[in-house]
């Protein structure tokens, strides 16, 4: 189950949020052969005034955004790779933001880090 999580300077209005998780869902499920179901995502605003360290007023004209993904070693470079592009292109499009402000940081985790219920992936053949 891939986990996603955006964090953003840039405030995404509210008519828009569908429209990007399912865009966020479909580059999952596109890249990672995952089943739609599978997929978990989050968006949220962070003020950049209370976030950034050491800074006293953050430049409205430099916004972030940052998507931190969760899943399950395995998948070879190339996946991951296309991924990260595919996932970059989406949230710039999808925020209106240039792509030279996203980051995309995947965070993969051995199979026996990862349970589904009271069972590691491993143990479950995943």
């Amino acid at each position: 189950m891939p986990i996603v999580r955006v964090e953003s300077s840039v405030p995404l209005p509210a008519e828009k949020r569908a429209d990007v998780l399912h865009a966020i869902g479909a580059c999952v499920v596109r890249h990672l052969d995952v089943h739609p179901r599978q997929v978990r995502a989050r968006l949220e605003h962070i003020d950049p005034a209370s976030a950034l360290v050491g800074e006293e007023v953050a430049d409205p004209a430099s916004p972030w955004l940052v998507a931190w993904v969760a899943i399950l070693e395995g998948r070879p470079e190339s996946k991951r790779v296309g991924f990260i592009d595919d996932l970059a292109g989406v949230l710039a499009s999808g925020y209106g933001v240039p792509e030279s402000v996203v980051r995309v940081l995947v965070q993969e985790y051995p199979k026996v880090h990862w349970s589904i219920g009271r069972q590691t992936a491993a143990a479950l053949g995943r």
